[in-house]
């Protein structure tokens, strides 16, 4: 059997064996243009066989002796690079020859074609100068490819694989099995989770094409190799390019029809005879009629082949990595800048964009960039100016690319076979035309996408570690709030809750808009405050939050409201409304009015963020960056996951979580949280973690999942802990364990959490002594030791959150935009953060951008509490700009500070 089709042969070469020599590396690298000097290698084309053989279509293969032979030579000599890569590799290394053993010998004389009509040299020095994928490839394992892609220790990349296989989570993995992946963070190992899936699809992937290519009886052992060597989708679609069977309406396929293949072959491959175009006219065909049509559709079945031809694409994959490529934006032509007419503008699929004005794209209405340089931003904000019809796009290369790239198509094909003027004419116009119509618009895809692809992954990146921040601000508890939700023909919507974040009372007034009745407004919100002896009011940031908060202002200014005892905060509202009108809302407040509820939602963003912000889908939480150009399965898959990893790391009370809260504990879904709170409804609270197995659907695997999450704390079951390590972070399965530490360091159970209980925990850990023997007695890694003692020297209830010191921001004044000052010196807290700089609330009526050129090498989150200056202030396009100056430390009340 033949080892490759027809059509893949670029040009007559043999199987050469591994020379040692230097000399002879040095020799035939100096002969070759093509070859990389730090890689020293030679590509062996083992399709060459083909040529030779003479494979009658592109979709069958014929038995040929000579070419079994090459192929089992090939075979062979894979097998011994294979064996020197794996000896010489280090860890996590890209199996890779070393240099001084790859190169071949240039002296192995090649088989003699029969026939006079087929002159072949005696010997092959010309290679293309690369080596091919299968050439250095081994069928890999999925560990393998993972340590490789993701650059972590083959012994943590094979842990990883059987703890997904075995369906752990993201949390419990990091918590109770870090020591197995090498303590790698969560949100690393969220992207190897990525990475991992990836690659099993691209496995499966690979194992569908080969059982396809033997049904139909196209498919070797060296092909099955190659095909199951791919380490990337890419790889894999190059590879099986030639074998995809073409759809039967191309000018290829066509021309194929009229019987032109054969006549196609012997001018690109050079065998004899020499075609004569008139041989092939036929008058009575209409298509045949001439020598002209003849020469178009040996062309297009040429071009074809060329375009499939797996070296040709490797060869374009690697220029893209070797030639400067720019990305390059116009202005698109009827472009204007007027929102009134980007109103009416219709976009691709029929709908007008109301919320785009062209200019949001001015800065790149003239922009060209580097394609290798380009930010992940830029290429989002392109995407989505080229969507909107404001910009179009293109990518343009230089002539070095096209040209290097044609002369290692003709070295591929021209360079052996029959020499005459009809070969050359009609190879030169077909690969003209193959370069404009097929290589070249590939290439661009190609690029476009992966830029595309990049930039998803990084706004993604953003979007998921924005809203962790977010979830875990920290709680503002034992405070009484007022949440109000601001609005103009509505009013603003007012509901206080208590401690508990239970609503104790909810009301609207009217201080804007044309039923204003600002003196019943203050009556009633100081009525309201005084009644239940509140001290904080929560304000939302949608409309009307800045001319509510003047209102405030004004308030604080008379003397009506007390500025030194009342404080109010910027509350983000977005999803509040969309929670307001959910059936988690409906259940939950059954008999409210939905603009009450939103309210209600506000004020316990500031009691509880976390709680709160869970029941909204995290792409409603407005703290990403092009969240809606960006894959929506994948963006929500992701911030689920953080949404899951947060509530899991700061952990629940069995007895009281929410619906909301505890379906998003790892392990559990939302049947399973509602089996358990059907349970705790039933039969009365959980006495200890263990209980939970007695829960419907609650097995043995779910249980190891979730159990470390989950607390019993002691007001829930009456002040009486069954166990107290129930309301730690040790798991059960680590139980045993911390008894035993407590009793060696003479302790009570029912003493954790007592400072002396900590104090004798923490002396008891420092002796290396102690830890070798628990360890050596319980069989367990140091590591998973340490984590125990740990787990025993944290207070007992301490919230995870304020490790992070993440409190909301307090004001009692505002400044208005137009009051700014370049100069001018401001503090605020950051809301949102992105790739080209941070946005910050410093009391104006919209948030400041710190671009990141002036944040000083600081990495801002959100949250972060700066003073800032004014470095721009646009009136006609309400923009401000902001330079970091420093970082505030504690809360500060004093909102604007002027400039000396």
């Amino acid at each position: 059997m033949s080892t490759r089709p027809r059509r893949l042969a670029a040009k007559r070469n043999i199987v050469i064996e591994i020379s040692d020599s230097e000399d002879n590396a040095s020799e035939a690298n100096d002969n070759d243009e093509y070859n990389p000097r730090e890689t020293h290698r030679r590509f062996i084309d083992r399709a060459a066989a083909a040529v030779a053989s003479g494979a009658s279509t592109s979709r069958k293969r014929g038995n040929n002796s000579k070419s079994n032979a090459s192929a089992n030579d090939a075979s062979e000599s894979k097998k011994k690079r294979a064996k020197q890569d794996k000896e010489n590799a280090l860890p996590n290394q890209i199996n890779d020859v070393s240099e001084t053993s790859v190169e071949p010998p240039l002296s192995t004389a090649l088989p003699q074609d029969e026939g006079e009509h087929s002159p072949l040299p005696a010997a092959s020095s010309s290679t293309t100068g690369r080596s091919s994928f299968w050439e250095r490839r081994k069928v890999w394992n999925i560990h393998e490819l993972l340590a490789e892609t993701e650059h972590i220790q083959p012994t943590a990349a094979r842990n990883i694989v059987q703890l997904f296989e075995n369906e752990n989570t993201i949390p419990f993995i990091c918590r109770y099995r870090r020591d197995l992946v090498d303590h790698i963070t969560p949100d690393r190992l969220r992207d190897i989770r990525n990475t991992y899936s990836e690659i099993v699809d691209l496995r499966k992937k690979a194992e569908n094409i080969v059982n396809q290519l033997e049904r139909e009886n196209m498919i070797n052992t060296e092909i099955r190799e190659e095909l199951m060597c791919a380490k990337t989708n890419e790889e894999l679609e190059f590879l099986y390019a030639p074998y995809k069977p073409a759809s039967k309406g191309t000018l290829a396929e066509r021309a194929k029809a009229l019987g032109l293949e054969q006549y196609a072959d012997s001018l690109l491959y050079g065998t004899a005879p020499k075609v004569q175009l008139s041989s092939a006219v036929d008058p009575s065909n209409k298509d045949l009629a001439t020598e002209e049509q003849i020469m178009v559709g040996i062309c297009n079945i040429i071009i074809h082949n060329i375009s499939k031809n797996t070296s040709v694409l490797e060869e374009l994959r690697r220029l893209q990595n070797v030639q400067r490529i720019v990305l390059k934006c116009l202005k698109a032509k009827g472009t204007t800048a007027s929102k009134e007419e980007s109103k009416s503008k219709i976009v691709s699929g029929g709908i007008a964009d109301k919320k785009l004005d062209s200019s949001k794209f001015e800065n790149y209405f003239n922009f060209q960039c580097d394609v290798k340089t380009i930010k992940p931003h830029q290429t989002l904000a392109i995407n989505r100016g080229e969507k909107h019809k404001f910009l179009t796009v293109k990518v343009e290369t230089n002539n070095y690319l096209k040209s290097d790239l044609m002369r290692f198509i003709s070295e591929q094909y021209m360079s052996h076979g029959l020499q005459y003027p009809l070969r050359r004419e009609v190879f030169t116009r077909a690969l003209e035309e193959c370069y404009t119509k097929k290589l070249q618009p590939l290439l661009c895809r190609q690029i476009r996408s992966k830029l595309k692809e990049k930039a998803i992954r990084a706004a993604i990146e953003v979007f998921a570690k924005n809203l962790k921040q977010l979830l875990l601000m920290s709680p503002l508890k034992g405070e009484r709030i007022l949440g109000i939700d601001p609005g103009y023909t509505n009013g603003c919507k007012l509901a206080l809750i208590s401690e508990t974040a239970d609503v104790l009372e909810s009301g609207v007034i009217y201080p804007h808009g044309r039923n204003a009745n600002r003196k019943e407004a203050e009556k009633v919100l100081v009525q309201l405050l005084n009644k239940h002896n509140c001290r904080v009011i929560a304000l939302g940031n949608g409309t009307a939050c800045r001319d509510t908060e003047m209102w405030l202002t004004s308030l604080f200014q008379a003397g009506i409201l007390d500025s030194r005892s009342i404080r109010y905060s910027i509350v983000n509202e977005n999803g509040a409304s969309i929670y307001s009108c959910s059936t988690v809302a409906t259940k939950e407040f059954p008999n409210m009015d939905m603009n009450l509820i939103s309210a209600v939602s506000i004020a316990r963003r500031l009691n509880d963020p976390l709680s709160e912000y869970v029941k909204i889908e995290p792409r409603h939480l407005g703290v990403g960056m092009y969240q809606h150009d960006v894959n929506e399965k994948m963006l929500t898959d992701t911030l689920n996951d953080v949404v899951s990893e947060c509530v899991s790391f700061v952990g629940v009370d069995l007895n009281t979580a929410s619906l909301s809260v505890l379906k998003h504990i790892a392990g559990l879904s939302e049947k399973k949280a509602e089996k358990i709170i059907e349970h705790r409804t039933k039969k009365g609270p959980f006495k200890s973690r263990k209980d939970l197995l007695t829960v419907r659907s609650i097995g043995e695997k779910t249980y190891v999942q979730c159990a470390g999450f989950v607390r019993i704390e002691p007001l829930s079951v009456g002040g009486a802990l069954t166990n107290p390590l129930d309301c730690t972070w040790v798991h059960p399965e680590s139980y045993q364990l911390a008894e035993t530490i407590i009793g060696k360091c003479d302790l009570k159970i029912s003493d954790i959490g007592k400072a002396r209980f900590i104090q004798s925990i923490k002396e008891f850990s420092t002796s290396e002594q102690n830890l070798k023997e628990l360890a050596a007695t319980h069989k367990l890694p140091i590591d998973r030791l340490k984590f125990v003692l740990v787990a025993l020297q944290r207070e007992l209830l301490q919230d995870y959150r304020l490790d992070l010191d993440k409190r909301p921001l307090f004001k009692q004044g505002l400044t208005r935009l137009d009051e700014l000052s370049i100069g001018d010196v401001v503090t605020g807290a950051v809301t949102n953060v992105t790739h080209f700089g941070a946005f910050v609330d410093i009391g104006v009526e919209r948030d400041g951008l710190i671009h990141k050129t002036h944040m000083n090498n600081i990495e801002l989150s959100i949250g972060d509490r700066i003073i800032a200056s004014v470095q721009k202030v646009d009136m006609q396009r309400r923009q401000l700009g902001l330079r970091l100056e420093n970082m505030l430390e504690e809360t500060d009340t004093s909102f604007t500070l002027k400039a000396e």
